[in-house]
């Protein structure tokens, strides 16, 4: 059934948990079976459960510019560079295309009129996914290095723009893209994803296009404008002989670094990351005021509050600017505003019965409307933020007199984002975001006569309470140890080892916490 979604996926989860674990830990006692499948059971966010509370992110959609990619064209972007965006390789245009008439977002544009002007300026992008991110950065770049080309009437020789991505994954990811906007340059602009599957040479014949360098002897020949590796293979090119080349066909040529992921540097990740830029900046020859630094982060909450501000302070710190030189840039949803109708109490089956297979229903969207409940689910994500955990949305619903389950719960996160006006707005648009744990192992109170052991515990168990996580007492006081099976009978037992620590008086250490 269409409308059941939330609904199905977090007991399918569950399942799948119950099924997976046990198998992981091979018990031959009926009692402790039965335990661990009661903690499996546990509903999202619960005690014991291997799922925590998991998130929803509304997913309106983001606020547009009055200004089409065509109006820009000569204007604030390279006529070039836009032939590109626009006419990108077939094989590529259903992904990659930019057409004329499309209009940024806002924050897309903001960006990129902060990044193309002449005088350096630096940049923390903060949006959520989908937001077109990659976008804000990209594009300046592509635009600057048009420019550069034109200019010099050829191919550009050197390093100018440094992509620095926490995983090669993430490098992976932007081949498709930068082939489909840089191909048009006819080997002008070129780029290289170098990591530690680069290979040192390749046969002439498996070089199918200008504006990809696919060997680390064609990078060192001739560096390209764009270089994407990691901070492993960077410190790597800093130091060794072989890659000397790079640097010394890329002196004084750097203009631009770009940080992905920047909230992934944490700690002291941080202060080597900031080091390492240094490193960079004195072997490419070039000092922190030409250099354009640019950072991606997660979504933020309020752009001019204390997160907004810590985010420009990183950048500012790592980069060795100032931070009035640093400008954040974050997207804005557009939320849609909702018909002023007189509330009616609408119970959550008569909603799920009004034409559950279809999910554009004009009767159901305005019934959505005039209900208290749905309309206080949809408060928590638009009124000073777009995330909510489910214990928020269970909240909310005991506090209407209704049932605060999580089973209830899911089937009015189903009902609300599948709904959808006559003009196709969806009532609350939601992506689930949900996280789970492993089970590190068992352990078990050694006191068979635990008042907190589980009542699945029956007497073929002769040990107490049964936890998911290390700990040295149970909450009766007794020492807790961990749970091992035989390999040959499967059989669980605890293993401990004993020390011979005793104090004057010859009591056991262990007795002395008790005393």
């Amino acid at each position: 059934m269409p409308l059941s979604y939330f609904s199905r996926l977090f007991p399918r989860l569950q399942d799948r948990i119950r099924e997976a674990v046990p198998s992981t830990l091979p018990l031959n006692n009926d009692s402790l079976r039965h335990c661990l499948d009661a903690m499996l059971t546990c509903a999202p966010g619960e005690k014991g459960s291997l799922t925590g509370d998991p998130s929803f992110e509304a997913t309106f959609g983001w606020r547009q510019a009055d200004v089409t990619l065509a109006e820009l064209t000569g204007q604030l972007l390279d006529k070039r560079l836009v032939q590109c965006l626009n006419d990108p390789p077939e094989e590529l245009r259903q992904d990659y295309a930019f057409p004329l008439e499309r209009s940024p977002y806002m924050h897309q544009l903001e960006a990129w009129k902060t990044l193309c002007q002449e005088e350096p300026a630096s940049a923390v992008i903060s949006s959520g996914t989908g937001s077109g991110k990659t976008e804000c950065f990209m594009i300046p770049i592509l635009h600057r290095l048009a420019r550069q080309s034109a200019k010099e009437g050829g191919p550009l020789e050197g390093v100018r723009a440094l992509f620095l991505y926490p995983l090669n994954a993430l490098i992976s990811s932007q081949r498709d893209r930068l082939d489909a906007w840089t191909r048009g340059f006819k080997g002008d602009v070129r780029f290289c994803l170098y990591n530690g599957n680069t290979p040192n040479s390749l046969p002439a014949h498996e070089k199918k296009h200008a504006n990809e360098v696919l060997s680390r002897e064609e990078l060192r020949a001739c560096p390209p404008p764009i270089l994407f590796t990691n901070a492993s293979m960077l410190e790597y090119m800093l130091v060794r002989t072989e890659d000397a080349p790079i640097l010394q066909r890329s002196q004084g040529k750097l203009e631009w670094i770009v940080l992905d992921e920047a909230h992934c540097y944490i700690g002291s990740q941080a202060a080597e990351l900031s080091l390492l830029l240094r490193r960079v900046q004195m072997a490419f020859g070039v000092t922190p005021d030409s250099v354009r630094f640019v950072a991606t982060s997660a979504t933020i909450g309020d752009p001019e509050g204390p997160a907004g501000q810590d985010l420009k302070r990183f950048l500012a710190d790592v980069a060795g600017v100032p931070v009035t030189q640093v400008s954040l840039i974050a997207g804005e949803r557009m939320i849609p505003e909702l018909p002023p109708l007189e509330e009616q109490a609408i119970t959550l089956e008569t909603l799920e019965n009004m034409s559950p297979e279809t999910s554009r229903d004009a009767p159901r969207h305005a019934a959505l409307c005039r209900s208290k409940t749905a309309k206080g689910i949809r408060s928590l994500f638009t009124r000073d933020k777009t995330v909510a955990r489910l214990s928020e949305i269970c909240a909310l619903l005991q506090e209407h007199g209704l049932s605060g389950d999580v089973a209830t719960a899911l089937r009015w996160l189903d009902v609300l984002s599948w709904t959808l006006g006559d003009d196709g707005t969806p009532f609350l648009p939601l992506r689930a975001h949900i996280f789970g744990k492993g089970l590190p192992g068992l352990w078990a109170c050694v006191d068979p006569k635990c008042p907190h052991r589980q009542k699945e515990l029956q007497d073929d168990w002769p040990y107490g309470a049964v936890w998911t996580g290390s700990r040295l007492h149970c909450s009766c006081g007794s020492p807790v140890y961990e749970i091992v099976t035989c390999r040959g009978c499967r059989t669980p037992f605890l293993v401990a080892q004993k020390q011979d620590l005793t104090d004057q008086d010859g009591l056991p250490a262990e007795f002395l916490r008790h005393k």
